[in-house]
């Protein structure tokens, strides 16, 4: 790995280790604490992975799948700011970068945003693949999402529990009210995820 790679994964593995909870309480870190150093690789290599995954998906040839992809990407992001609460039910698709397609658009779905005591918990309810994870604060602008994918017909599962299903995000606030869940390094079938969630 270049040194500027390797610079920029244990700059976010020291930030990583002082993560907070969103809101409304302080996480004790545990969670945290299980991720690996190849987690804090891919996070810092985050940037680099959306640019080439959108390039890829700009290629493909269903011109209402791109479409969906650009309003997807609108928005002005905004700041998790103090007293700014997403708790509630969420309107949630997602749409699948640089797989084969290039480009899929899947329907609308059902996510909820809830404070569970520990902070913001955050959970796709509805479709065959589902997730459950914590939020915590990365920047002013962006929170990690450490989550893992079950299925409709098991119980929900955490960060930690079976690695081969581990969930790894950034979340973006956007000044139209919906939320961005942007996965770096998706479970399958492509190489970049993103949870559109809207009001």
């Amino acid at each position: 790995m270049p040194n500027s790679r390797l610079a920029a994964a244990a700059a976010v593995a020291i930030g990583i280790a002082s993560l907070t909870m969103a809101a409304p309480a302080s996480a004790d870190g545990a969670i945290v604490g299980l991720m690996s150093e190849r987690d804090a690789e891919i996070l810092a290599d985050f940037d680099t992975r959306r640019a080439t995954a959108i390039e890829m998906a700009a290629g493909a040839s269903d011109a209402a799948a791109l479409e969906t992809l650009t309003q997807a990407l609108s928005g002005r992001i905004l700041p998790f700011e103090a007293g700014y609460d997403p708790s509630g039910d969420w309107r949630c698709r997602f749409l699948k970068l640089g797989g084969d397609p290039s480009l899929t658009v899947y329907g609308w779905f059902s996510c909820r945003i809830f404070d569970d005591g520990a902070g913001w918990a955050l959970q796709k309810t509805t479709g065959s693949q589902r997730s459950f994870g914590r939020l915590y604060r990365l920047t002013e602008e962006r929170l990690l999402y450490l989550g893992a994918l079950h299925y409709a017909h098991d119980a929900p599962i955490r960060f930690g529990d079976n690695p081969s299903r581990n969930q790894m995000a950034v979340l973006f606030r956007l000044d139209d009210g919906r939320l961005r869940l942007e996965f770096p390094e998706p479970v399958a079938e492509s190489a970049f995820d993103i949870l559109e969630l809207a009001p």
